[in-house]
């Protein structure tokens, strides 16, 4: 029997749910843990990118909002909600402790930690299925996310004041940080990369993208004189380039494959939205004076959260419920 599912993109997904976990258990600043710039240097924008690839374009023109949202809640929104819930609870939100907040409602506008992900994947294909009721081909929904993307990243970097004033510190903040519309391009080029027939070789995308991340991973060490904005140019650029070659090997399903990488790609919501809790555990009761001991107790704790997903799945019919995905 052939194979029908890719299983590259299920490769992909799993490595880089790793880089998920690793950026999260590896201790310092960003600024500060060449380890953690190296990572968050690549893992979110080609994460993003492949929601965006998996996002059924010309399926989303068919459908009413309310169907559209509707593919969502089962398998997204509602383990989604628990998972807040969870962490709600645990950090003391209703004994208002941390994290601060006034309301269910604040809650929302800044989920704890690395939940904003779901509801900036939700924005972002509500807006792909804004811009698909237009009739528009995918290289005008990648033109026109560009566009938007561009808009914020500048607003980010340097009209913050102004963005405030229009929408407020709650709103500007809900806006930049969870909704995150300057990602928004990586989920377009996504978008447009499941159809893209540029007749460069995949080659030169793929070097010109190494060949951007080397130098943006040399500038953690030699980054005096370089202005910010001509670093997030450089990050953006060398994930675009990269993304489309590496795309066009995972459609073609000739990356090397993984097992490991695969089952843990295919399981990759619910490892998102729960691998921060051993995290916490361990935090709160070993702490991270003592790094020698507090990496391998973190490292064991994650094989445990991995093994009881197995068996969730395994065993449990509701599993989808917590744990999303499907």
């Amino acid at each position: 029997m052939m194979e029908t599912r890719n299983r590259n993109i299920d490769g992909i997904k799993g490595f880089l749910i790793v880089m998920v976990i690793l950026g999260h258990v590896l201790q310092g600043r960003l600024d500060q843990h060449i380890g953690r710039y190296v990572i968050y240097g690549f893992h979110m924008p080609i994460f993003i990118a492949v929601a965006g690839f998996l996002f059924s374009f010309e399926k989303s023109k068919t459908l009413r909002l309310g169907e559209f949202l509707g593919k969502y809640w089962g398998r997204v929104l509602l383990p989604w909600c628990l998972a807040m819930l969870a962490y709600a609870i645990y950090l003391g939100a209703f004994g208002h402790s941390r994290p601060e907040w006034k309301g269910w409602i604040a809650y929302l506008l800044n989920p704890y930690y690395h939940l904003w992900f779901v509801p900036a994947y939700i924005f972002w294909g509500l807006m792909v299925w804004c811009i698909s009721h237009f009739s528009i081909r995918r290289e005008w929904v990648f033109a026109i996310g560009l566009l938007i993307a561009w808009t914020f990243f500048y607003l980010k970097a340097n009209q913050m004041d102004l963005l405030t004033g229009w929408l407020g510190v709650e709103l500007s903040g809900f806006v930049l940080h969870v909704l995150r519309p300057h990602y928004f391009l990586f989920f377009v080029l996504g978008v447009w990369a499941r159809n893209e027939r540029i007749p460069t070789p995949t080659g030169i995308f793929a070097i010109s993208g190494l060949g951007l991340f080397a130098l943006y991973f040399a500038l953690f060490y030699f980054h005096e004189g370089v202005s910010p904005s001509m670093t997030d140019l450089i990050w953006v650029f060398g994930n675009v380039f990269f993304i489309v070659g590496l795309f066009r090997w995972m459609a073609a399903d000739t990356l090397p494959k993984s097992q490991v990488f695969e089952w843990m790609g295919r399981q990759s919501m619910g490892i998102y939205l729960w691998h921060v809790l051993p995290l916490l555990l361990v935090k709160d009761f070993v702490g991270t004076r003592q790094l020698d001991v507090f990496y391998p107790v973190v490292f064991v704790s994650e094989l445990i959260l991995l093994a009881l997903i197995f068996l969730l799945w395994k065993y449990w019919r509701g599993a989808k419920l917590l744990l999303g995905g499907g």
